[in-house]
């Protein structure tokens, strides 16, 4: 068994090293990231959930991953922040009084399920 176990190990590591990103997988990377940021400062601002931005990132990691992108190494956070900022302020215009905290609460929850409810 244990002759079985470390060529698995072995070939599972080599199967998951990431290979960089390029510009176009950057972009979409933080874009997809940047809508989701968005939608978390909305909780936030709009909703009293608090965000805690390493927890974000380390999220971000899955969200990646869950997308098909295998790493969210070179990414810029900055632009991640400026979009989602903007993205905010669209999302406080189509709904200024904090009408899509019940669904952004349930899409979290949906696909994070392991987190606790705060």
């Amino acid at each position: 068994m244990k002759f079985l176990i470390l060529p698995l190990l072995l070939l599972s590591s080599t199967a998951f090293a990431a290979e960089p990103l390029t510009k176009v997988e950057k972009g979409e990377v933080e874009l997809l990231l940047a809508e989701a940021a968005s939608k978390l400062l909305y909780l936030e601002r709009d909703c009293g959930k608090p965000m805690d931005v390493e927890k974000f990132k380390e999220l971000a990691k899955i969200k990646a991953f869950s997308e098909g992108y295998m790493t969210i190494e070179g990414i810029s956070w900055e632009r991640v922040k400026k979009k989602a900022h903007q993205g905010y302020g669209m999302l406080k215009i189509e709904a200024p009084l904090g009408e899509l905290c019940d669904d952004y609460r349930a899409q979290i929850k949906g696909n994070y399920r392991f987190l606790k409810e705060i």
